[in-house]
């Protein structure tokens, strides 16, 4: 079966729900859609300490990070709370040119038993140009728009060693628009805005202490290509970035007593689909402390062949890390992982899958250690 580029599932209800009644009743249409994934997974391996991790994790024998966004991570008994999730969409159809979308989602890790993840209100003048103004994803990733959304790729989950930063949403607005070239079709977008995630679970993998983060002045364009079986995506966002502590209120130092900095991202998607055979690769580097010296390069690559109602992928990725900061105050990380993923399509709208995943920690001092990963998930869309 092709990987869906399904980008639904987006929004929050109340929006929505404000401009419906604001709307002439005969302009109206509403639609409610939804997703959930049961997973189950656990990590083993060679037992490796680590300072790197919060304290809870330097307890287990071995560790498996599974999304750094949500600061879901794995370790040596199985679990069902890492990455289980669901959620609902509302959709109201205003008239032609106006519409409002919005999402809800539910996870079972602690203090993300509710989530906003869309809500924003489109226009579009024309076909061709669309206007958005709300809640919404950081376009940073080919994934990105349905991350969440496990049915809609063959994997699991999208790669750790690509997918993950500490901040997932934006509140602003974009425009896109969406031409025909020929026999290529274009579609373009431009994005801006800012968000503040209070609690951020990406540190809850680092420390126990919880901190709020905030990107602010994002500001970003994607331009994405597609013909017949070809799909490609170039990105680039650029924002500041700080952290601070909930408990002192203080401002965290990120480097040479600096508590802002610039970062930025750029991405390469080339993606391609054959009859029964999917290719999917994805390029990135990151630059999060310019002044400083940091950056990280990352990549993935998978392949992936339908045989019935069976779809077999197989899969590399790689994180590295480049630092000046001396390895007292930081120490880079690197990563390389293999996967190997079995998708059986169950029913319409219903997905098993089972997935193992190899990692190997090349990081001059242990973050996760070397650990395989073995997980099984149920996929719903409805």
């Amino acid at each position: 079966m092709r990987v869906r580029r399904a980008r639904v599932l987006q929004g929050w209800m109340g929006l929505g729900l404000a401009l419906t009644l604001a709307a002439p009743a005969w302009a109206q249409e509403f639609k409610l859609t939804g997703f959930a994934s049961l997973v189950l997974g656990r990590s083993s391996g060679g037992c490796v300490a680590t300072e790197a991790m919060a304290p809870r994790y330097q307890e287990a024998c071995t560790r498996s990070i599974a999304d750094w966004g949500h600061g879901a991570v794995y370790r040596d008994d199985w679990e069902l709370d890492q990455e289980s999730r669901a959620g609902l969409q509302g959709e109201w159809r205003l008239s032609k040119q106006l519409s409002a979308v919005a999402q809800v989602s539910a996870r079972t890790l602690k203090n993300q038993h509710a989530n906003l993840e869309w809500a924003y209100v489109s226009y579009s003048p024309t076909p061709e140009w669309k206007l958005q103004l709300g809640r919404k994803r950081i376009p940073l990733y080919y994934y990105s728009d349905f991350q969440d959304i496990g049915f809609a790729y063959n994997t699991i989950r999208p790669t750790p060693d690509v997918y993950g930063w500490d901040v997932v949403n934006y509140n602003g607005a974009s425009l896109s628009n969406t031409r025909s070239l020929g026999d290529w079709t274009l579609r373009t977008e431009l994005y801006t805005g800012s968000e503040t995630s209070r609690k951020n679970p990406y540190y809850t993998i680092f420390i126990d202490e919880e901190q709020d983060v905030r990107w602010g002045g994002i500001r970003g364009l994607s331009a994405e290509i597609s013909r017949d079986w070809f799909t490609g995506r170039i990105s680039y966002t650029r924002t500041n970035f700080g952290v601070r502590d909930r408990a002192s209120g203080e401002q965290a130092e990120l480097y040479n007593g600096r508590t802002r900095a610039n970062q930025s991202f750029l991405g390469l998607v080339l993606n391609g689909d054959w009859d029964e055979w999917q290719w999917r690769s994805e390029f990135g580097k990151a630059s999060r402390m310019e002044a400083a010296g940091y950056d990280a390069r990352f990549w993935l690559a998978t392949l992936g062949r339908q045989f019935g109602h069976f779809t077999l992928t197989a899969g590399m990725s790689r994180y590295a890390e480049r630092s000046d900061f001396d390895l007292d105050s930081y120490v880079p990380v690197t990563l390389n992982t293999r996967t190997l993923a079995l998708r059986y399509d169950l029913h319409k709208g219903g997905a098993l899958k089972l997935q193992w995943d190899r990692v190997r920690d090349r990081s001059p001092s242990a973050l996760t250690g070397d650990n395989r990963l073995i997980s099984l998930s149920y996929d719903l869309v409805f």
